[in-house]
């Protein structure tokens, strides 16, 4: 017997408490699949952050900058 035959076999008040479960982890999963696309966007952006860093904050840049306050 498949998932579905199961399901179909349970009187409707069970059927009702699988399709809540059901809800549930839909909503668990989605909730830890934003979580972790969250913290991915937030590594990615400290991981440029540094590349930038580096080619943002040298002593050439340093004299422009001074050039700009004037």
């Amino acid at each position: 017997m498949n998932l579905e035959q199961t399901v179909k076999s349970l009187p409707p008040e069970a059927r009702k408490e699988i399709f809540d479960f059901v809800a549930f982890l839909q909503q668990k999963y989605r909730k830890r699949r934003t979580q972790t696309l969250k913290e991915d966007a937030a590594y990615w952006l400290a991981i440029s952050e540094q590349s930038v860093r580096k080619v943002w904050d040298n002593e050439e840049d340093d004299i422009y900058n001074e050039l700009l306050q004037r």
